[in-house]
């Protein structure tokens, strides 16, 4: 028998984010969603969608459930998303662009994310 998966609300919220960026990427492929939402969504929606995954493997390779991302962790892929996608992709490819706003969203997600999994 497989054991119950911890941490619900965070896997709620995982399963909610993934359907947002698929809703946002739809709307985006129909030219049907604003600015602001092809913008900013997936940027607060990244660093969750993410950590759940990282948590995962941390469980996996540990063997160990009770485990949480810290604070630190969470802070550093905040920081590797921005440094790649606001200050490194911008330089080598005219699709992207850095963004302060970008870097807001992501330190948003990766709040959220912390917040989330010190539920019980």
């Amino acid at each position: 028998m497989i054991k119950k998966l911890p941490l619900k609300i965070v896997h709620l919220y995982f399963l909610l984010s993934v359907i947002s960026f698929l809703i946002v990427e739809l709307a985006k492929s129909y030219q049907v969603a604003s600015d602001f939402v092809t913008g900013y969504v997936n940027d607060i929606l990244v660093i969750p969608i993410v950590s759940v995954i990282c948590l995962h493997v941390l469980w996996f390779i540990k063997r160990n459930k009770s485990l949480r991302l810290d604070a630190l962790s969470i802070a550093s892929l905040v920081l590797l998303y921005s440094i790649y996608f606001e200050w490194y992709l911008p330089q080598v490819n005219e699709r992207y662009t850095g963004d302060v706003w970008d870097l807001v969203c992501y330190a948003t997600g990766g709040f959220i994310f912390y917040l989330l999994q010190r539920f019980p």
